[in-house]
């Protein structure tokens, strides 16, 4: 089940209290990747004044790759100025080991970065800045944002102004593979083929400068896509956070689907540069993608269709025997066993972090 989002529940506030928090938090995961982490600070340095927001980053690679991120934000060359850091022990319910308190130089924003003490997954590294943010009166929305996304300048106040102007609980972007890109990868989000037991993304290989219908992407969006997730906090309070059972893989779809009675929106002046596959391998050839990811998508898949479509369960297995027979003939047998592998764990209930033979 869900994580509830309660009042007053908090790991720690880490003095976010004495600062408060602007009316958007950015919250981004990373895992060794901080060359992407320092690009997608410095696409949010040039974004609009209006709205406000903090940056919150949960890095999940543990110590060495925490000290490493730190020191590139704060190089002569990143994006941050150092400020204040807050040690190792801070509350023995913290999901933190170390805390820095950095800021942007470019403007006024409040930059956090804590270090996982293990690797907290997905929605675990969302959730272990949410908890303390929950005692924070002063933020009505978060953006989640992947590591390896660029948004435009304006990307953020355009999400603001449709879930306002709209009253939408979740709001997605126009993602694409570059910013010169003639074709559009996401508009706004995903919808979920009930009879294919998959998921599709919404505007695929759409022309950019065509224009699109919104209300009807609105109508077939299941969830936002997860590089560029809009949430309002009445939302989050509504239907709890992010399910960490997932641990990677389908819990961007799986709270979508649970606010979709909530209003669904897509922002199309919300552009957002996404360099698929620097974080999950999703965009390379067959043969080079992270057993890991492949694990994870076909028990994931599983676990997502028993819990809200069960009875396409069938239809879902089908598909995870057929991805596996195709990395078979494209020259990826190790990816054809974990895509066996990991229909097998989700069929007997496995959740959370997979295995560590599996992991490495």
């Amino acid at each position: 089940m869900a994580t509830e989002l309660k009042a007053g529940e908090a790991d720690a506030s880490y003095g976010m209290v004495e600062s408060l928090v602007s009316e958007v938090a950015v919250l981004i995961v990373g895992y060794r990747n901080s060359q992407d982490v320092v690009d997608c600070l410095r696409a949010l340095s040039r974004a609009t004044t209006s709205p406000a927001f903090d940056i919150f980053i949960c890095e999940n690679g543990g110590r060495d790759a925490y000290h490493h991120l730190v020191s590139a934000l704060v190089s002569e060359e990143g994006p941050c100025r150092r400020g204040q850091s807050y040690g190792t022990g801070i509350d023995g319910n913290s999901r933190f080991t170390d805390v820095q308190r950095l800021s942007l130089r470019a403007r006024s924003s409040t930059v956090w970065v804590g270090c996982a003490f293990d690797n907290l997954g997905y929605a675990g590294g969302i959730n272990a800045w949410l908890r303390p943010l929950s005692a924070i009166p002063t933020w009505r929305a978060i953006w989640i944002l992947n590591p390896d996304t660029q948004p435009t300048a304006s990307a953020l106040a355009a999400l603001h102004e449709r879930a306002q102007s709209g009253q939408k609980a979740m709001v997605g972007s126009t993602i694409l593979d570059s910013l010169d890109a003639d074709h559009v990868r996401f508009r706004g989000g995903i919808s979920w083929q009930r009879l294919a037991a998959r998921d599709v993304a919404i505007g695929l290989g759409e022309l950019l400068d065509v224009s699109c219908n919104i209300v009807a992407v609105e109508g077939a969006m299941d969830s936002p896509s997860g590089a560029s997730m809009y949430v309002t906090r009445w939302c989050i309070e509504r239907i709890g956070l992010m399910d960490e059972s997932y641990f990677l893989f389908y819990e961007d779809m799986d709270w979508g689907l649970r606010a979709r009675h909530l209003g669904l929106g897509y922002a199309v002046d919300s552009i957002v540069v996404h360099k698929r596959g620097t974080t999950t391998g999703s965009a390379r050839a067959s043969s080079a993608i992270p057993v890991l990811s492949v694990y994870l998508q076909h028990r994931n898949g599983v676990r997502f269709v028993r819990r809200h479509f069960p009875w396409s369960l069938p239809l879902r297995v089908a598909v995870s025997l057929m991805y596996a027979f195709r990395f078979l003939l494209q020259g990826a047998p190790n990816n054809s066993r974990a895509a066996v592998a990991g229909l097998v764990a989700g069929l007997k209930g496995e959740m959370g972090r997979p295995k560590e033979r599996i992991a490495q």
